[in-house]
């Protein structure tokens, strides 16, 4: 008799859908159908999918070669019929669902990702950057008086002005900080996030 294809997992195992940081490096995603297995490449894992775990590159998968990971995600990030997607994390961050809560506030600017299921403001949404509003208040110098043609005095004309570049700094200094015109964000690091698509392969018993 033969054993399904998948097994179920133990405890302490992850079930599958996880996604995990990964701070390896990773070889080409494993394809149907490639003429020969890439060459080894020194401190490079691959291919993952040997492991039951693959790269959350948004990549389209055949639901009946993946069925365990479809019934986790079914067409959450997309796909129909018989093709379903991945999520493809990457260059975000990742964040806890707020549903429930105030954690995240602007939840309503939430969206699917592109031709996704399901519902804006659970798992799989996308948000855009945002700064915060706030405010620099200051005190400016009063001009100073000048003679008008008359003989009285009136003051210099102003003038406004929106800065673009970064923090003022004294004379042959550095920035404090470091400014982009694309993006606000934290100190971050790289990783690749993966995720688990099977439980792993069973001997055959015949």
């Amino acid at each position: 008799m033969n054993l399904p294809f998948f097994v179920r997992p133990g405890f302490g195992e992850l079930p599958v859908g996880s996604v995990t940081a990964f701070a390896g490096t990773l070889g080409a995603p494993e394809s149907a159908g490639a003429a020969s297995p890439a060459a080894p490449q020194d401190y490079v894992t691959d291919p993952l999918e040997a492991w039951g775990w693959m790269f959350c590159d948004g990549r389209s998968l055949p639901t009946y070669d993946y069925p365990e990971l479809f019934a986790v995600l079914g067409y959450v990030y997309g796909g129909s019929g018989n093709q379903f997607l991945i999520p493809d994390y990457r260059g975000y961050f990742l964040r806890g669902v707020g549903t429930g809560t105030q954690n995240d506030p602007d939840i309503a600017t939430r969206q699917l990702p592109p031709g996704g299921q399901g519902q804006s403001s659970g798992v799989g949404s996308t948000q855009s950057f945002a700064l915060q509003t706030h405010a620099h208040d200051y005190d400016s110098a009063p001009a100073p008086a000048t003679p008008s043609s008359s003989g009285t005095a009136s003051g210099a004309s102003s003038s406004t002005s929106t800065p673009t570049t970064g923090p003022v700094t004294e004379d042959g200094q550095s920035p404090p900080v470091q400014v982009s015109q694309y993006e606000t964000r934290p100190i971050n690091v790289y990783v690749n996030h993966i995720i688990k698509f099977t439980y792993g392969l069973a001997p055959l018993i015949r």
